[in-house]
């Protein structure tokens, strides 16, 4: 058990071992005697402070993160947009690509038809 020495008034030490006695003589409040209701008493004030600067410090970090929440809200439903529109014109491209694909496919008939026709008529005039 730490002792420690603690000067009162009269000149004389008195020896405190730190377990909390109803009243404690100190030099530091000039020889009053300090109950142990007044010890509760600043620890309650002291805990309130510090339970206040807390709070106080939880709301400014609720704020701040409820103002980045919503900016990051906003700058998501303007990449949903942006991936909204960008799906449309990839439906436009497929739809384009299939259509030329099909034009494509159309136009190889139609050369493959006209071979025909010119490899019949080759055909018809060789005879």
């Amino acid at each position: 058990m730490k002792h420690r020495s603690v000067r009162v008034p009269t000149g004389s030490s008195r020896i405190l071992d730190g377990s909390t006695s109803p009243q404690v003589a100190s030099g530091l409040t000039g020889g009053r005697i300090i109950s142990s209701s007044d010890h509760t008493a600043d620890r309650n004030v002291y805990d309130l402070e510090r339970l206040e600067r807390v709070v106080a410090s939880l709301v400014e970090g609720h704020r701040l993160l409820r103002r980045e929440n919503a900016a990051l809200q906003v700058e998501i439903d303007a990449k949903t947009r942006h991936a909204h529109r960008l799906d449309g014109k990839l439906l436009e491209a497929n739809q384009r690509r299939q259509d030329i694909g099909k034009r494509i496919d159309e136009l190889i008939a139609q050369i493959d038809q006209l071979g025909a026709q010119l490899d019949s008529q080759a055909e018809s005039l060789g005879e």
